[in-house]
């Protein structure tokens, strides 16, 4: 036994680093998420930038200043465009509520056949449209709140993005060698999720309008950002729709608009993202779980968000340090 002590003492050494570590990052979370979100949102608009330079010959600061305008510019479409879906989906509110009132209406009335009553109790606690939209109001001042954090990673971006889109064959510097070099897989990954979460999204726009959904363009846009989220997005993108259709034509016109979504989600998930995924990135959907699980609990949503690129660049930082350490060994062992 006390020949493996050594052994013992190591891996609870290391255990120990990781608890540390892990402690550390749960308590600095705030300052790390916004420095993570500005690196993955640098990630996103670096090949803008690069492919300005490349096919235009123009100069670093124009390709920056092009990108910046290229950014505002569908921020402001996007903003305009929920900002209006929003404006009627407010319109709308009291007649959703009214279907949905009928709705719970006949669910309390077959379940009461049944002697359940006490489901009409929270039928009379409903809250109406008006107290929806006041509860919405009361928090603008928390989102409002959250526009300093917003702007603190527009600025790091930009900064990140100035280091390091540089010209082909240009002198540059560790910092930005390291970050183009890790941030290799991770723009694989954006670029596969991009793709095949606008496929997605498309054939989601189809399903909406054949069976008249409300919304049906919105329902998409939101179902993009969320394929951003491996495993939990679609659910939660999905949601929803096959409510509205619910409230609006009952349930056998929702369950065909969670049939058709679901089936496009999984001829994506099974035949179109594994087939990019092959070409371009090396990750399981098993590490994809324990991703989500850890970095959200240490970093919190914010977290489900980064789990796959935090994943994939440790997985690299890694594979880079054991073939630093066996090219060092090498000579050693000849």
């Amino acid at each position: 036994m006390r020949g493996n002590d050594p052994l013992i003492v190591r891996d609870l050494r290391i255990a120990a680093y990781v608890v540390i570590v892990g402690c550390g990052i749960w308590a600095a979370s705030h300052i790390l998420n916004v420095i993570l979100l500005s690196l993955l949102f640098a990630y996103i608009l670096l090949p803008l930038p690069k492919w300005l330079m490349h096919k235009y010959h123009i100069q670093k600061t124009s390709a920056i200043i092009w990108t910046v305008v290229f950014m505002v510019s569908i921020y402001t479409f996007v903003a305009i465009v929920f900002f209006g879906i929003g404006f009627r989906l407010h319109e709308r509110l009291p007649m959703y509520e009214q279907h949905f009132r009928t709705l719970y209406g006949q669910f309390a009335a077959v379940t009461s056949a049944y002697g359940i009553q006490s489901v009409r109790i929270s039928l009379e606690r409903m809250a109406s449209s008006e107290e929806i939209a006041t509860q919405v109001r009361s928090t603008l001042p928390r989102v409002i709140g959250l526009l300093s954090d917003r702007i603190l990673i527009f600025l790091l971006s930009l900064l990140l993005l100035v280091e390091m889109a540089n010209p082909e064959d240009s002198a540059t510097g560790p910092l930005a060698r390291n970050l183009v070099h890790y941030g290799k897989d991770i723009q694989n990954f954006i670029n596969v999720t991009a793709k095949t979460g606008a496929i997605n999204a498309l054939a989601n726009l189809v399903v909406l309008l054949v069976l008249r959904v409300d919304f049906p363009f919105f329902w998409c846009i939101l179902y993009f950002y969320l394929h951003f989220l491996p495993n939990i997005g679609f659910l939660v993108a999905m949601v929803p729709p096959v409510f509205v259709a619910l409230l609006m034509m009952g349930w056998k016109r929702a369950l065909l608009v969670a049939l058709g979504l679901s089936l496009t989600q999984l001829i994506v998930d099974y035949w179109l993202t594994p087939m990019m995924m092959k070409k371009e990135l090396d990750i399981s959907f098993l590490q994809v779980t324990l991703a989500l699980m850890i970095w959200g609990f240490l970093l919190g949503p914010v977290g489900v968000v980064l789990a796959v690129p935090l994943t994939m660049t440790i997985t690299r930082l890694v594979k880079d340090r054991a073939s630093k350490e066996r090219e060092r060994l090498e000579p050693d062992v000849g």
